[in-house]
């Protein structure tokens, strides 16, 4: 039984969701028929995606996946760090793609945050793009789209650093 009306409550806007899904190992372990699955679940709710008239801009959605620390470690090493055992944290940034003056305070405020809570830079890295495959109303208002590469060298177990990680993310 639903409630009555009251205020701005109305009874008749209570409905199902549409295109919530999750696939997940319960394992945790990493495996590419994961990925595909969860692929497979994306394009069964192509019709929720809010497709703009370009048949290409969407409403975002897409996978989260875990950080590969293969692929970044070699590149925390390509820049010139050298090769490291420890976890290489990806802070995804979306920055203003025409401000670069905000882009620099935004740059400011992350490596501030991160550094207060002891950990250390690697440095940013530009997240690669291909603007070719996205429609041109999201290409027309997409953010510049980088990547803050750092780590814990006080070696927080994973609970502790996602804890601090989670409150650096809120005074950012």
């Amino acid at each position: 039984m639903n409630p009555q009306p009251f205020g701005l409550y109305d009874p008749a806007d209570e409905h199902d969701a549409c295109g919530v899904g999750l696939v997940a190992a319960i394992d945790g372990a990493p495996r590419r028929e994961v990925v595909t699955k969860a692929i497979d679940a994306l394009k069964a709710v192509w019709h929720r995606g809010a497709v703009a008239s370009d048949g290409k801009t969407g409403d975002g959605a897409g996978l989260r996946v875990g950080v590969a620390q293969d692929f970044f470690r070699e590149k925390v090493a390509r820049a010139g760090h050298g090769e490291t055992r420890a976890d290489v944290c990806v802070g995804m940034i979306f920055l203003p793609r025409t401000d670069f003056a905000a882009q620099d305070r935004a740059r400011a405020i992350l490596e501030t945050e991160i550094l207060a809570e002891g950990f250390r830079l690697y440095g940013w890295r530009q997240a690669p793009i291909d603007s070719t495959v996205i429609g041109q109303k999201a290409n027309d208002v997409r953010p510049e789209i980088e990547q803050l590469l750092f780590w814990d060298p006080e070696g927080r177990d994973k609970a502790d650093t996602e804890r601090v990680l989670y409150l650096v993310r809120r005074r950012i």
